[in-house]
């Protein structure tokens, strides 16, 4: 060989070498990229600029707590004293509830009822006690009442402390259960002074039988309708007999009065700036409805005759009643053996609607401990339960506070049928005005309606009438509790 040939050797190595460290150095960059990215996309030519990606954080929402700083451990054993206006089946049945939910309930609460015999005795109690400072915990009241008291001292308490608190409270959906015009209604000036306890509707009783033998195949649902029905009993034979059979009886108790004003549009408290508005047209425009009615030779008015007695024994085809008393008088039209069909009707209306006028009692929450508020609260829950709204409203005929009981009463077929159209007839319901004055000015609408039948009344003397309601309901709301 020549000695410019070279050794194999002298040129593989360095190529060998060449070779190794090129595959060395692509598996070292190799090595450093991250298994889990995707494969690289090509970047368009046109551009040369990296673009940044934005990464979204979860949002972080803090769980709602509690307000009530207690715990389970901590109302063990609590008792509470709780006072009802009830007597009868009435009472029997909320003193049976009290005992059944101490012997229930989870936390070995006590609930020790006392019933004391109507509202106006129970207002009296409550007056003492509010002098003596031994209060009960939780009392069933007409709300006015309670604002009443509120004004003597301040002793109430915010229900939605309670009934919204995330933990002890009700879930949103068991508030929306029930009948929005009761539950809305316990709400004054933004707290809730009240939760219905039992409420009633103030209806009208009418005797289907006695109306088709009238001519009339269908209830009255208009002034004018009303009216001709009313109207239709009247004879000339027996106008000077204040015992003859009428189509409508005039009565003066302040919610059947109320009604007829709501019917006619009045609003008398529109805000607590203004006060009571009695001196209005829808006022003057009801009383004048009902004082031509009675000119008329239509209604009743014998005094103190019983309503339930006189729908009874055909004394009068239309008859103010509430939705509680429909068992009495199934019982009365038995005792009479009037086989007449009969059912309630709503009040009548311009446009045909009908409403009614709900009234009744609220639970109350007195100041005590936080531990036996909570107590007063859980009893109060329970009783809100379906199981519970269920037989408070078959055993006492009040009217329920969910919408899932009213449904179920008002297909159950052992239900009284009255009293499942009054039920039929709770979302017309209209309250009565909670403010605290009107415990007093109630009474003066029901005895302004008197001076409709008085002999020396005439309709020229309708605008004194209405403006001295005013005046009185404004003298009346300006007194001290």
């Amino acid at each position: 060989m020549s000695n410019e040939m070279k050794k194999p050797n002298d040129f593989l190595y360095p190529l060998l070498r060449f070779v190794i460290g090129c595959w060395l150095l692509s598996y070292a960059m190799s090595a450093c990229i991250p298994l889990h990215l995707p494969p690289s996309t090509p970047t368009p030519t046109g551009s040369t600029t990296p673009t940044a990606t934005k990464i979204s954080l979860p949002t972080l929402t803090p769980s709602p707590t509690s307000t009530i700083q207690l715990s389970e451990e901590q109302i063990y054993g609590i008792s509470i004293r709780f006072w009802h206006p009830f007597s009868g089946e009435i009472a029997t049945t909320f003193d049976q509830l009290a005992k059944e939910f101490s012997l229930q309930n989870p936390w070995h609460l006590s609930v020790v009822g006392e019933a004391i015999n109507g509202v106006d005795l129970l207002n009296e109690h409550m007056k003492g006690a509010l002098e003596q400072g031994e209060l009960p915990h939780l009392v069933i009241a007409p709300l006015y009442q309670a604002l009443r008291w509120n004004q003597i001292r301040p002793v109430l308490v915010d229900w939605s402390i309670y009934s919204e608190d995330v933990m002890w409270g009700e879930s949103i959906s068991d508030q929306q259960g029930y009948y929005p015009n009761l539950w809305q209604a316990s709400v004054v000036d933004g707290y809730r002074w009240g939760i219905p306890a039992r409420r009633v509707a103030q209806v009208f009783l009418y005797n289907a039988s006695w109306a088709n033998e009238l001519g009339f195949r269908a209830a009255p649902k208009t002034f004018a309708e009303f009216q001709q029905q009313a109207c239709a009993i009247r004879s000339e034979d027996n106008q000077g007999d204040p015992n003859s059979p009428k189509g409508y009886l005039f009565t003066h108790d302040y919610p059947t009065i109320l009604g007829w004003l709501l019917a006619f549009g009045a609003q008398i408290t529109p805000n607590a700036s203004e006060g009571y508005q009695f001196k209005t047209g829808e006022v003057q425009e009801a009383l004048t409805f009902l004082r031509k009615l009675y000119e008329a030779g239509c209604t009743q008015n014998v005094p103190d005759l019983d309503p339930i007695e006189a729908f009874s024994q055909r004394k009068a085809l239309v008859v103010p009643i509430n939705s509680a008393q429909l068992e009495e008088v199934e019982r009365a039209m038995k005792y009479a053996a009037n086989p007449d069909r009969w059912t309630v009707l709503p009040f009548p209306t311009g446009n045909g609607e009908g409403l009614t006028v709900l009234y009744g009692t609220d639970y109350v929450l007195l100041r005590s401990s936080e531990r036996e508020q909570l107590a007063a609260w859980l009893f109060v829950r329970w009783l809100l339960e379906k199981e519970t709204q269920q037989r408070l409203a078959q055993k006492t005929l009040g009217l329920p506070l969910r919408r899932d009981v009213g449904e179920d009463l008002q297909n159950e077929t052992r239900v009284l049928p009255a009293y499942r159209a009054a039920l039929e007839y709770l979302p017309l319901g209209l309250n009565e005005p909670l403010w605290a004055s009107w415990d007093k000015v109630r009474w003066a609408v029901g005895d302004a309606s008197r001076q409709l039948v008085a002999w020396y009344f005439t309709l020229d003397q309708m605008p004194a009438l209405v403006q001295l309601l005013d005046k009185t309901a404004a003298d009346l709301s300006s007194q001290q509790p």
